[in-house]
């Protein structure tokens, strides 16, 4: 068996490898250092299964004592989507897909596999703010962690009228995407996802290099499985929390000056840009 390891620029939570085996078929393996990551994604792929395009599961071991869990998957032909791969075809299949995902409704917002779920998402996103906040300290200047407080606290009503709470992906982008000859082959990375709300799944659009010319293609086949939601206003404030959650588990990890330095740079530029720009 030929074993290699699969690195990717912003992969910051788990590990994952290649396996080639002497027959000739290839599978991925991915191990999960945060046992909710790995519980998280079996749920999730077992949820979705022959629903939507996702990898098989074909072997599992859950995280015991001394060991991380880990999840032997089908490995799909084809590449991480590109700005090139994009038609009119594969937007519609795109947005076909994240509507299906969509239609998964849960009883609250939060984690599916803990009991308790909110009612509401803001005592979700209040708790990871807090988290994140205390994790930047040190990273982020007291000036900086203020005014995302303050943001925060002033736009904290735009989720009064969210589209949730739903099954929702929160990493849809060209990074999660599998394409194979102009076709969509998988969803990918299921540990981060959630019972949340469907505008979290539409900020990536906010990015003009994600759907460019054919967004119309995207939000149309959405359109006609489920309503588009009012998604606009929530992205700077869906990427503030973002970018918290992101430079807080940078820092934890102890990786923003090697592997993650240019994801752990790019949102402290993105919160700096934002927090001036009001």
């Amino acid at each position: 068996m030929i074993v290699s390891k699969i690195d990717h620029e912003d992969a910051i939570v788990s590990l994952v490898y290649k396996l080639r085996e002497a027959h000739g078929r290839d599978l991925i393996l991915k191990i999960s250092e945060k046992k909710r990551d790995y519980f998280r994604e079996i749920y999730f792929l077992r949820l979705l299964e022959r629903k939507l395009p996702i990898p098989r599961i074909v072997k599992d071991v859950p995280p015991q004592k001394e060991t991380h869990g880990a999840i032997l998957m089908e490995c799909l032909p084809g590449a991480l989507l590109q700005p090139n791969d994009m038609t009119q075809s594969l937007a519609h299949e795109l947005g076909n897909s994240l509507a299906l995902l969509h239609l998964h409704r849960f009883p609250g917002y939060g984690d599916p596999i803990q009991a308790h779920l909110s009612d509401h998402p803001t005592e979700y996103l209040s708790y990871k703010l807090r988290e994140g906040l205390r994790e930047c300290r040190g990273h982020l200047s007291p000036r900086i962690i203020e005014a995302c407080k303050n943001y925060y606290h002033t736009h904290r009503h735009l989720l009064q009228s969210v589209d949730g709470p739903i099954a929702v992906h929160r990493d849809f982008r060209p990074g999660n995407i599998i394409v194979h000859r102009g076709k969509l082959q998988a969803m990918i990375d299921w540990a981060g996802a959630r019972a949340s709300f469907a505008e979290e799944d539409f900020c990536s659009l906010g990015h003009p290099d994600w759907l460019g010319q054919h967004k119309q293609a995207f939000l149309s086949a959405y359109a006609a499985i489920r309503p588009v939601p009012n998604y606009k206003p929530l992205i700077p404030f869906v990427g503030l929390n973002r970018a918290i959650a992101t430079i807080g588990f940078i820092v934890k990890s102890g990786t923003f000056a090697t592997r993650n330095q240019r994801l752990y740079q790019f949102h402290r530029q993105y919160l700096e840009t934002l927090l001036r720009n009001r």
